[in-house]
């Protein structure tokens, strides 16, 4: 999909007539006044849009109007990473996904638990969950970036706990089998980016994993205030609430919109241990 002839003229000029924009474009321009990419100025009785960063521009260009490919093929590995960028990520080209997960159980001598802190993680394809036998109660941890997830430490936990790595946009494979274990957990808590991508891969895997909820600690408005940056949102589509969302979820679209920015997931402690 091409960009409109203005945008494209605003990334090579830098400003373009307010007259040029259509109705339908509104939207569009809307999201760039939004993001800071692109301001309305007003000299007499002309009106124009123009852009004082034209490198974030560019990439925001790119990342939205990316060439098209063709569809992954599914269980094709080789064959999909040359047609589609972006096969890697494995949302929909694999049947079986790898699982990456670390388990805590108040008894460390426990088969899984042991491993974990033997080998640092236990890995597993997700047509083998089904032999995950969690104790009952347990807890689910899901976490997206690979320095929280290895960083994560429940070693003397009152209550069981596995922590499984997302890898950013989750396959769904994982987010089926994630959701098949038996019994389910008692709680079940994601630990995502606080930015449009992040919240849209927790509502992927929320209507999948129904008890799954949004990990939100109590100083996050703080730490957006302190450390919320512009860049970790550029190219994204902004989200607005809807019917369907929790308090929680509710939060971060506002604190993001609301520092036009968002928050790498790093700078975020973990969440505690829950307890029996």
């Amino acid at each position: 999909m091409q960009p409109p002839t203005w945008i494209t003229r605003l990334a090579r000029e830098g400003r373009v007539s307010r007259s040029q924009i259509t109705r339908g474009s509104e939207s569009m321009l809307a999201q760039l006044k939004t993001l800071g990419l692109a301001v309305e100025e007003v000299q007499g009785s002309k009106r124009r849009v123009t852009t004082h960063d034209g490198p974030a521009l560019e990439r925001w260009i790119a990342a939205t109007y990316s060439p098209p490919v063709e569809s992954p093929l599914p269980g094709r590995r080789a064959g999909n990473i040359a047609r589609a960028r972006r096969s890697k990520a494995g949302v929909s080209t694999h049947d079986v996904q790898p699982l990456l997960l670390r388990w805590f159980e108040p008894d460390a001598s426990a088969p899984l638990a042991e491993l974990t802190q033997r080998m640092g993680l236990v890995g597993l394809t997700t047509d083998r969950v089904a032999s995950l036998r969690p104790p009952a109660p347990w807890n689910l941890l899901t976490v997206e970036n690979w320095e929280s997830f290895v960083a994560t430490s429940y070693e003397h936990c009152t209550a069981t706990v596995v922590v499984t790595y997302t890898g950013g946009n989750i396959a769904d494979a994982t987010v089926r089998a994630l959701a098949s274990i038996q019994p389910p957990p008692e709680r079940a808590l994601h630990f995502g980016d606080y930015d449009w991508a992040g919240l849209t891969i927790y509502r992927r895997m929320r209507a999948t994993i129904g008890r799954l909820q949004l990990y939100v600690p109590d100083d996050l408005a703080a730490l957006f205030a302190r450390f919320a940056d512009p860049e970790v949102i550029m190219g994204q589509v902004p989200l607005t609430a809807r019917e369907d969302d929790a308090l929680e979820v509710r939060q971060v679209i506002a604190l993001i919109a609301r520092h036009n920015g968002g928050l790498e997931q790093e700078i975020v402690m973990l969440p505690h241990a829950p307890e029996r």
